[in-house]
């Protein structure tokens, strides 16, 4: 009868060393009954739930299905749930809980202008092209088909990606067709060469072929407004890829005969100071 054998946590009757009753190991208390609680262990660390195994538990895991200790660019959050890699996502001017990192800014960019002179103007299939001239005749004119474009700086600014581009252009000139439908297009000749080139097919049809961003219809009525046409996906990325460089526009008349006008050359009889910009939103 000198010992017993102690199994599981909780012990009815506790188990007592070899010659000593529970009443000697003080485990009483409760009137001689020899019942008393004794605390459970802590669970083990893999008891708590781990589904991303990040070895912290699913109730504090901050960064769900993926692990809480990644955090490359050390903003406090975890790579895996971070809305703006390689920026502070704890950035938040405005306090309204969406990181400025993830929160649309918007810009208004006018056209290129160096020295008084302006960055557009047209092509034509039978006439040359002259740097000075800034006039943006687009449509059938005087037996010839001509083309126009508008350059725009994209510098000045951050920005991780450019989300959206609205080209806002004001007519100052129209004629013909009730209605006339415009189409505008990417432009992959760079754009120095377009504004100081002369008599080039090349540049001709560059500014009315390749990826087209969008067409607007334009009357009569809008004489004298700007015309806020939205550019599609493809315009803002390559808008994107052309960050802190010019990003040129083509545009073209698909409704001949007639022509528009969104300004005209200096001492021309338009209005030479036609707003030609476009508007971005965009990530920082």
């Amino acid at each position: 009868m000198g010992s017993r054998l102690c199994v599981g946590l909780v012990i009815v009757g506790a188990c007592a060393t070899a010659g000593q009753s529970t009443d000697d190991q003080g485990l009483g208390g409760d009137g001689g009954t020899g019942s008393a609680m004794i605390d459970a262990p802590p669970l083990p660390p893999d008891a708590c739930g781990d589904d991303d195994s990040d070895g912290v538990c699913n109730i504090v895991d901050k960064c769900a299905g993926h692990p809480d200790n990644v955090d490359t660019d050390a903003d406090t959050i975890a790579d895996g749930c971070d809305r703006c890699p390689g920026v502070d996502d704890r950035v938040d001017i405005n306090t309204n809980s969406v990181p400025d990192c993830a929160e649309t800014q918007m810009r208004t960019i006018d056209l290129k202008s160096v020295s008084g002179n302006r960055w557009r103007g047209w092509y034509a299939n039978n006439s040359a092209h002259a740097t000075g001239n800034d006039n943006t005749l687009t449509g059938a004119y005087l037996g010839g088909t001509y083309n126009s474009y508008y350059v725009f700086p994209l510098s000045g600014f951050s920005a991780s990606v450019i989300t959206s581009v609205t080209l806002e252009l004001q007519l100052e000139l129209y004629t013909a067709d009730a209605t006339e439908t415009i189409s505008v297009w990417d432009v992959t000749t760079p754009a120095a060469t377009v504004e100081n080139g002369t008599t080039d097919a090349t540049i001709f049809t560059d500014l009315q072929a390749g990826n087209q961003y969008a067409t607007a219809t334009i009357s009569n009525a809008q004489l004298n407004q700007i015309v806020a046409i939205p550019l599609n996906a493809r315009a803002a990325m390559d808008a994107t890829g052309k960050l802190n460089n010019d990003f040129v526009i083509g545009v073209h008349l698909d409704t001949a005969p007639g022509y528009v006008r969104f300004g005209d050359t200096s001492g021309g009889q338009g209005n030479e100071n036609a707003t030609n910009r476009i508007t971005i939103k965009y990530l920082p």
